[in-house]
């Protein structure tokens, strides 16, 4: 994206800030809140620009590694999923705030569309046009209630967090320049859902609705790393475009949701039951 159109993002994002939006400030407010993600391995520095020439394994890495974030402004995919985020919450919002802060959380990710589609752009036109259907079962998972659309926020964007966290290092500089601002939006659309699990267990009925959910929920969110002997992981490694395996980051994304699902009053589900990705 150029200057002059992140500028008038920017502007129109601190129109709409009120006490609560954006939810990143108050999560960032006591220092970074994320854990460190940190190659451990050593491998060689690659350092790739848009327009240059990529080595074909590493074209192709990255195009599949972008194929998994699907908020491309070309991929009618994504934006057919907005639509049913907004549906859900003009069927099950609690209040009135509750539904504006989801058309806020909306707006950042049509922010997010236009990021990586100039991203896409710049590595293949092709690609930037091609719809990606969303593949992996937790976004199909049923929202029928609040909580779970809370649960889907909380979990499923914390994912969107560690990666772009992850990215900071990556060896394609197009992605590590925009990664610290997909970070920080992500980890403020986990805290929008975190924020409305807060309100829902406020209660004993709440707080056994959580629970019970939680079943569907927390595997599905372990699930979403892939399997933890995924060979193409020292791959990604070794180019760069990953700092750590699958097993690695779901290992220390598990750790912080874990000490927030405490924190609610909730009881931890054994991690390996109703898994489909170990």
């Amino acid at each position: 994206m150029s200057a002059g159109e992140m500028d008038a993002i920017r502007e129109a994002e601190e129109r709409g800030r009120t006490d609560v939006w954006p939810f990143w400030r108050r999560a960032y407010a006591a220092g970074d809140p994320l854990p460190r993600i940190e190659c451990a391995v050593a491998r060689p520095t690659y350092r790739f620009d848009e327009g240059d020439a990529l080595p074909a394994e590493y074209r192709e890495l990255l195009t599949k590694m972008l194929r998994h974030e699907g908020e491309r402004a070309g991929n009618k995919s994504f934006l057919g999923f907005m639509g049913t985020c907004l549906d859900l919450a003009e069927a099950l919002y609690p209040t009135r705030e509750a539904r504006l802060v989801k058309a806020e959380y909306l707006a950042e990710e049509l922010k997010h569309a236009i990021m990586f589609h100039r991203l896409a752009v710049g590595l293949d036109r092709d690609f930037a046009l091609r719809d990606v259907p969303y593949a992996h079962y937790t976004f199909h998972l049923p929202r029928e209630t609040w909580a779970d659309d809370a649960y889907f926020h909380f979990f499923v964007d914390l994912n969107g967090a560690f990666h772009a966290r992850d990215w900071r290092e990556s060896s394609y500089l197009p992605l590590a320049k925009m990664s610290a601002t997909v970070e920080r939006d992500e980890l403020g659309h986990s805290e929008m859902g975190y924020h409305f699990l807060q309100e829902i267990c406020g209660d004993a009925r709440g707080r056994r609705l959580c629970q019970h959910l939680l079943e569907k929920w927390y595997p599905a969110a372990l699930d979403m790393f892939g399997r933890s002997d995924s060979k193409n992981a020292p791959v990604f490694i070794q180019w760069g475009l990953k700092s750590v395996d699958n097993a690695e980051i779901r290992r220390l994304y598990k750790g912080y949701v874990d000490a927030k699902l405490v924190a609610l009053g909730l009881d931890l589900p054994d991690e390996h039951k109703n898994r489909r990705f170990l």
